[in-house]
């Protein structure tokens, strides 16, 4: 008998609903909940393909436990007594502090998996890791030094009659620290009811449907957003909204100075024409919502261009309001009612690194080689991740990996780091746990769904919390977990107590609850009531910041059929599968004697990639792009650790330059994993 349930997506934020067909504990199907408030039918392909995903050949069903150099299967008792013995031996040599987690972007949507920061926590060891910094480190950065609190995201209000989404291609990626269900109707809402502007060296799916395109050259977007604020803050600013909400308004003003026309159009290489028709319109529109992609967090000038998009909403009078920049305080979190703490979560990085930041409890993951190279690291957990693909410097990182005294890798199925393990266990994928949206925040809308489990753990397979919790009565550690837990809802509930309807009345409604939006709200809490605009330390990263030289630069994209290194095998449209290769202007391809479909070395100081050549006139010339997730064609083997930025932590991971040249050889391939 077939059982229809009712789920949401958790592969990204915008946490899409939809409705599985069970039959025999087995998914057979899944479509998108028309019925569903928030995401209103929409199910993109990669969603669509959780039931195969589910079933996939490569899913983990057992234990298994690494013996004279193989990895053999055994029952779970062995497996935890080995990792408890293993983790005590190292507490009495090394201390706690030589332990480790690294936690990869599949954990952080699906609530129950973040108790290992309390694992961690209990545990008291720094060593901290998540894909926060090698993706998004300027958000909560920024965040941070202009409101106190890392957890808060601007994005362009669905009622801005100026939207400007840089280096972002949400059409592909649904958002990037900004998630958007159905992304094709609010680009065309934000294009027919006022602009739509699209900032990117290509013309992305998301640019086709704006009403301008800037093609500027890569890590130059901050003279554009800076010349902005130069020219509003002259003519245009809302006075009021600053004399009564911010700080620092004349150190910006200071900062800003330098970035005269002239000068904004040598920096981008834009048309001087196309930057005054920006600000033109910014004063015509009176408002402007703007959102940071990839291409931005993953560049070299990625903190002082997220800052001028904050200090371009808070001259214009936007920030938090309607037709601006919508702010979200999530209905989990609740931060119009509770606040926050104002923090400067920086401190002293790694003992291997002190040039290095943590930031959030975190260390930077570039510092996972340099910790375990100096002993300071015996012991790592990889939960949900897949750091070989993921962390630059590829090559350092797979040598220090198998220095590790215990590697233990949670995962739902085989990837690139899974056969380096000493111990392998077999976690839950999303459609095996129950699940609410903690991460709200990230949407354009207040609201909470709840997921039931869609099918019962096959194999052997555990949730984290029932591993931590086993693995912590070994080494007798108590981290808070009661031992009878015996749900992911025991988990969940105590995650959510400030937020705006209980746990019980989330799961008990049948699709989404929602609050809607919520404006107005952050002057009451505040530090003093008032956002700062002038923090120092990033105005003097302003002060240095310059366009990268170089003939040709690279860049990361997403997309649409796989996510990261997720699906990378295809398994979200077999029939058109997305690759691995390099994109290419035409001109570029000629000057080098490049045609379709050759193979290519793409090299830099730190290593070079063979990948196939597609010539694409949608990128600017001198701009080339490899996608990243791929095993053999790993975009980190071409990235160099030493360019990190030192207030974040992230390293250069795009918007670096790079020697493309026809390749005559034979390139060695590996077999893609599906993670």
């Amino acid at each position: 008998m077939t059982v229809e349930k009712r789920s949401f997506c958790r592969l990204c934020g915008s946490f899409c609903a939809f409705i599985a067909a069970v039959e025999d504990n087995r998914v057979v199907s899944i479509r998108p909940d028309e019925d569903d408030p928030v995401s209103n039918g929409y199910l993109c392909a990669k969603g669509a393909a959780l039931g195969r995903l589910h079933h996939h050949p490569l899913r983990l069903d057992h234990p298994r436990v690494r013996r004279g150099g193989v990895q053999v299967e055994a029952d779970w008792p062995t497996a935890l007594d080995d990792i408890g013995a293993k983790l005590k031996a190292i507490i009495e040599t090394y201390g706690a502090g030589a332990i480790g987690a690294y936690a990869g972007t599949p954990s952080v949507p699906c609530s129950s998996v973040n108790i290992w920061r309390s694992f961690m926590a209990a545990l008291g060891s720094p060593q901290i890791y998540s894909t926060v910094s090698i993706d998004v480190a300027c958000g909560p950065l920024v965040a941070e030094r202009v409101t106190g609190s890392p957890m808060l995201v601007c994005q362009p209000d669905p009622d801005a009659r100026m939207a400007v989404l840089i280096g972002i291609n949400p059409m592909v990626s649904h958002g990037h620290n900004y998630f958007q269900p159905a992304p094709k109707l609010q680009l065309r809402r934000w294009a027919e009811q006022g602009e739509l502007w699209v900032v990117d060296p290509r013309r992305t799916e998301t640019a086709e449907l704006a009403t301008r395109h800037l093609s500027p050259w890569p890590a130059s977007e901050f003279a554009l957003l800076g010349h902005a604020v130069r020219e509003i803050l002259r003519d245009g600013a809302d006075r009021e909204f600053l004399a009564a909400y911010v700080n620092g308004v004349e150190a910006l003003r200071g900062a800003v100075e330098r970035f005269t026309l002239e000068e904004t159009a040598r920096i981008t290489r834009l048309d001087a024409r196309d930057i005054r028709d920006f600000v033109v319109s910014i004063r015509r529109t009176g408002k402007v919502g703007i959102v940071c992609g990839t291409g931005i967090s993953m560049g070299p000038n990625a903190n002082v261009t997220w800052f001028l998009a904050w200090a371009l909403h808070g001259v214009t009078g936007s920030l938090d309001r309607q037709g601006g920049a919508y702010i979200n305080p999530g209905f989990a979190r609740n931060f119009d009612a509770v606040g926050w703490t104002p923090v400067n979560s920086s401190g002293p990085g790694p003992a291997s690194r002190p040039d290095l930041p943590s930031r959030m409890g975190e260390y930077p993951c570039v510092a996972i080689p340099d910790e375990i190279e100096a002993g300071n690291l015996r012991a790592l957990f990889v939960i949900a991740g897949n750091p070989v693909i993921a962390i630059p410097d590829t090559n350092r990182l797979l040598k220090a990996l198998g220095k590790l005294d215990l590697l233990v890798v949670v995962e739902m199925m085989e990837t690139a780091t899974t056969p380096l393990a000493t111990h392998v266990l077999p976690g839950t994928g999303q459609l095996e746990m129950s699940d609410v949206t903690l991460w709200d925040w990230l949407n354009p809308l207040e609201y909470a769904r709840y997921a039931e489990r869609v099918i019962e753990p096959a194999g052997e397979r555990k949730p984290l919390w029932w591993m931590m919790r086993e693995i912590a009565a070994r080494i007798g550690l108590d981290f808070g977990l009661p031992p009878e837990t015996a749900h992911d809802d025991d988990v969940i509930r105590p995650m959510m107590p400030a937020s705006r309807a209980s746990f019980d009345d989330i799961r008990a409604s049948p699709t989404a609850i929602v609050s809607g939006r919520t404006y107005g709200w952050m002057h009451k809490v505040l530090p003093g009531g008032r956002f700062d605009l002038g923090p120092e330390d990033l105005l003097a990263q302003l002060a240095e910041a310059h366009p990268v030289e170089g003939d040709l630069l690279l860049t990361p994209r997403r997309q649409k059929n796989k996510l990261n290194a997720l699906m990378n095998d295809g398994l979200a449209n077999p029939r058109r599968p997305d690759v691995a290769e390099l994109s290419i202007h035409p001109d570029d391809a000629i000057a080098r004697g490049i045609a379709d479909g050759d193979l290519v070395r793409i090299s830099t100081a730190a290593g070079e990639v063979v990948a196939p050549v597609r010539i694409d006139g949608r990128y600017r010339k001198g701009v080339v792009s490899l996608p990243h997730g791929f095993t053999d064609m790993n975009v980190n083997i071409l990235t160099d650790v030493r360019e990190i930025d030192r207030l974040s932590g992230m390293p250069t991971l795009g918007a670096f330059p790079v020697t493309v040249a026809k390749f005559s050889g034979v390139r060695a391939t590996v077999e893609e994993d599906s993670l």
